[in-house]
């Protein structure tokens, strides 16, 4: 798993200033929806796999570097440090939490119902990224900032 993790983040290393943030982030996180849609409703031990394969795969794609790169990119330069230390907090905390209730939430809803409620977030992911990430590949940091004044 570490070593497809690996390959698929040097895809998005590669593929990020062809293609885009944006549309990595939108079909990775897609694709993230798919699999947990996938794992949320069909129960056969192969489908389980591929459809994790999937999530992983998606995510090294899409959230896990390109986040980090909008980050970097996206705060103008007078407030950049604190407003990385901001969200590094938040993603980290999101994280927490989400381990914190995820055993729960399983219990209450039950273990497809908790992939279908995930595959929902994501769904209302994808259209927070379509209607608030611009795309800055190929822009400068001085570009950017210009963006969002």
């Amino acid at each position: 798993l570490g070593v497809f993790k690996l390959l698929m983040t040097g895809i998005a290393v590669f593929t990020v200033d062809v293609y885009g943030r944006r549309p990595l982030l939108l079909t990775g996180v897609a694709g993230m929806v798919i699999s947990l849609l996938i794992l949320g409703t069909v129960h056969n031990p192969i489908s389980s796999v591929v459809a994790l394969l999937l999530y992983v795969g998606c995510y090294q794609v899409s959230f896990g570097p390109v986040s980090w790169l909008l980050v970097g990119e996206i705060f103008p330069l007078a407030v950049r440090s604190s407003a990385i230390a901001l969200a590094s907090f938040a993603n980290f905390g999101s994280n927490f939490l989400v381990s914190l209730v995820l055993p729960t939430l399983q219990g209450v809803l039950g273990v497809s119902n908790t992939y279908i409620a995930f595959a929902l977030i994501g769904m209302l992911a994808v259209g927070v990224i379509y209607y608030t990430v611009p795309e800055t590949k190929g822009k400068s940091l001085e570009e950017i900032e210009q963006m969002f004044k």
